[in-house]
């Protein structure tokens, strides 16, 4: 967001060679500031619209490539991830999404990433925007999209890879993990995001999204589950409970609207 030149690519690629790559930057910014680039293989669009999902669309839009990976502007690619990526999906041909891993600043896992194999609903929890490789032409031609509604910037401030993911899960898509690490991200408290009213706001729609009014009694059973494993505090416990409830109510009013999976730009 905001850039004006394309230094920041450098520490994401330092330990591969960027002229290997397709890459394709959507910076969103102001007509005051504008990214360039003069390099044939980085194609920059400069984008007036807010919010992540907005500018990971139009990546998908514009791509060319047969596999797409959806990056972030404070990782690093790891030495050879190409090939890692080009082999996986030499070893599973019939893989339309493949989920790899990634590790943080101390060179551990990031998250506990299930076993490799098929992806299930649980499993997708687990997996973040930038080890998500996936082919381009099967995306576009079941328009699996991220929702507008749910990222960074949007309606619901949470839970964009996992609405994406289960977008394409839930047609049938045929979604595999491998245990192979391709990228290090930093290493973000998951306490503070977790008990954040961002994080129950987004959170509790996504099950109305997903269980419908059965989110009433998830949202009771998780308000209960955060104060136990002191994510937030007991005197909080009704105000992020009529968080969740202000969550539900506005993805219901976000369906019944015609809204929630309106795709724009596209």
């Amino acid at each position: 967001m905001h850039k004006d030149d394309l230094g920041f690519l450098e520490p994401i690629f330092v330990h591969n060679r960027m002229e290997d790559f397709s890459i394709i930057i959507v910076n969103q910014t102001t007509k005051e500031k504008l990214l360039t680039s003069t390099q044939t293989n980085i194609k920059v669009i400069n984008s007036f619209e807010r919010g992540s999902p907005a500018s990971r669309n139009l990546a998908i839009r514009n791509a060319t490539a047969d596999v797409c990976l959806m990056s972030d502007d404070d990782i690093v690619y790891e030495p050879n991830f190409k090939q890692i990526v080009e082999e996986a999906y030499q070893d599973y041909p019939e893989a339309d999404m493949i989920s790899f891993e990634a590790n943080n600043e101390e060179g551990q896992l990031y998250t506990n990433y299930f076993p490799e194999g098929m992806h299930n609903k649980a499993s997708l929890m687990k997996i973040f925007t930038w080890v998500i490789s996936f082919k381009r032409e099967i995306y576009k031609e079941n328009e699996i999209y991220f929702n507008h509604h749910f990222g960074v910037g949007s309606t619901f401030k949470g839970a964009t890879e996992y609405v994406f993911l289960r977008n394409a899960f839930d047609i049938g898509l045929n979604m595999r993990h491998l245990s192979k690490t391709i990228v290090t991200h930093p290493n973000i408290s998951s306490g503070v995001l977790m008990g954040s009213d961002n994080a129950f706001f987004a959170k509790t729609a996504m099950q109305q999204r997903f269980i419908g009014n059965l989110s009433y009694i998830w949202l009771a059973k998780y308000v209960m589950y955060m104060w136990k494993d002191n994510y937030i505090e007991f005197k909080e416990i009704p105000k992020k409970f009529k968080i969740g409830l202000h969550g539900i109510k506005a993805y219901k009013t976000l369906k019944k609207t015609g809204e929630i999976n309106k795709i724009y730009g596209i």
